[in-house]
């Protein structure tokens, strides 16, 4: 008998037999991603194919929804209040979304500055007074939808991140060995992202077919949202592929099972896991999906309605 979670994980394996041949294509992108968050310097073209597989499955499934909820409000494009709104159930992506966004505005704000050549300098000139369009919206919108303060308590916490903390610590070790060669391929992988393509992004999605369109700030946000579901992926299929190669420990085996299976806190556990040598296999990631839809059925999310969890949200 198959179980639910096995089904769930079908479906976001069969479309990488049914890609159009026409469809714009991250892969050779994602390789060098996948390289950058800890898969061997070369990764697999299959692997690669079906993590793009399941990432477009996954945004698509967010603009769709993300969609109704801009229809309901009665405007005219996708922004950002329609994908936080989406996020509001987990406080800690939401978190990462709103210091990104924070990013954003202090970046836009340096390069201004730069073009200008009117560089302020004095300590903090920069933070101080500048364009925080990005911050504002959010910070706008939060304050309607929350009615306990602990939404807006978000932006303002400086805590570090413990997934991001354990994930560079991971790479530092990952790097460890390289040689001058491969570590500048590791720094030039590191610089890539959705962002940086963002034609290319909205092709990908196919955003000119929506009836509802995303705005600018949207697509910044889906292009990060988009990045940082790769590195889940890999961080979980690191995980996988470390529990298959010492499975003839039956204690490591059962531990690493049931660690990802029930742990409360499984956002920070792939991290943990120094992974062996050799590429991520296809069997790895569909194998980490399974387990992380299994872990997601227990309770519903009004944001869930295909057959997986949301990675990013």
């Amino acid at each position: 008998q198959v179980g639910k979670s096995d089904v769930m994980a079908g479906s976001v394996t069969s479309s990488s037999k049914e890609r159009p041949a026409s469809r714009t294509s991250f892969i050779p992108e994602l390789q060098s991603m996948m390289f950058a968050l800890g898969d061997t310097r070369r990764p697999l073209y299959e692997t690669a194919a079906l993590v793009e597989d399941i990432v477009h499955t996954q945004l698509i499934n967010m603009l769709h929804q993300a969609c109704e909820g801009a229809s309901l409000r009665g405007s005219r494009v996708i922004s950002a209040e329609d994908i936080l709104f989406l996020m509001r159930r987990d406080k800690k992506k939401l978190a990462r979304v709103l210091k990104y966004l924070q990013f954003r505005d202090y970046k836009s704000k340096l390069l201004k500055n730069l073009e200008e050549e009117d560089v302020q300098q004095e300590p903090g000139g920069l933070a101080a007074g500048g364009n925080q369009r990005r911050q504002r919206l959010a910070q706008d919108f939060l304050a309607w939808m929350d009615q306990t303060g602990e939404f807006l308590s978000l932006a303002e916490k400086q805590e570090v991140d413990p997934v991001k903390q354990e994930r560079m610590e991971r790479l530092e070790r990952h790097t460890r060995n390289m040689d001058p060669a491969q570590y500048a391929e590791f720094c030039e992988s590191r610089q890539l992202s959705f962002a940086k393509k963002a034609s290319k992004f909205r092709d990908w999605l196919d955003c000119s077919s929506l009836e509802l369109k995303p705005n600018s700030i949207a697509t910044e946000i889906l292009s990060y949202l988009a990045y940082e579901t790769v590195a889940q992926i890999v961080d979980l299929s690191l995980l996988v592929k470390q529990e298959m190669t010492v499975k003839n420990n039956p204690v490591s085996h059962v531990i690493s099972a049931s660690y990802i299976h029930y742990n409360t806190h499984t956002e920070s556990s792939p991290a943990t896991v120094e992974p062996p040598s050799g590429a991520i296999q296809p069997c790895h990631i569909r194998e980490a999906i399974r387990r992380y839809n299994y872990r997601h059925t227990v309770g519903t999310h009004a944001y869930r309605r295909s057959g997986m969890a949301f990675l990013t949200c």
